[in-house]
C-alpha cells in the first residue's frame, strides 16, 4: 500500500510517499508524479518514509523523470531509506537521477 501527498514548498512541489512502491501502486506513483510536474514548480519527491521500491517502482519514477526532462522540470528523488538506497545504488539510478539527502525546500 502506498499513500500520496502534494505539497507546495516555495517554488517546489514536494510529493510525500509513504508504504511500498510496488506492483500494485506503482500506477498511482507514477500518477502523483506526474500531476506534480503540471504545477508550474520544480518538483521533489520525498521518500522519507518509503519502505520497498520494486521494479515496477523504479519504472514509475524513471517515467516521471522522463516527462520531466521533457517539460524542462527540475525533478529530484529525496530523503531515501536505507532499503529504497540499496535498490537505487545497486540500479545505477542513483547515477542518472537527480538524488539529495534532504528536501531541497
Amino acid at each position: 500500500m502506498i499513500q500520496l501527498t502534494e505539497e507546495t514548498r516555495a517554488d517546489w512541489c514536494v510529493v510525500g510517499v509513504r508504504g511500498r512502491a510496488d506492483a500494485e501502486s506503482a500506477d498511482d506513483l507514477e500518477a502523483a508524479l506526474r500531476s506534480a510536474l503540471q504545477s508550474g514548480h520544480k518538483v521533489a519527491a520525498d521518500f522519507t518514509a518509503l519502505e520497498y521500491i520494486s521494479s515496477a517502482g523504479l519504472r514509475a519514477v524513471i517515467q516521471a523523470a522522463r516527462a520531466a526532462q521533457e517539460a524542462k522540470v527540475e525533478f529530484v528523488i529525496c530523503s531515501l531509506t536505507l532499503p529504497v538506497r540499496k535498490v537505487f545504488d545497486m540500479s545505477g539510478l542513483h547515477q542518472m537521477l537527480q538524488v539529495r539527502e534532504g528536501v531541497p525546500c
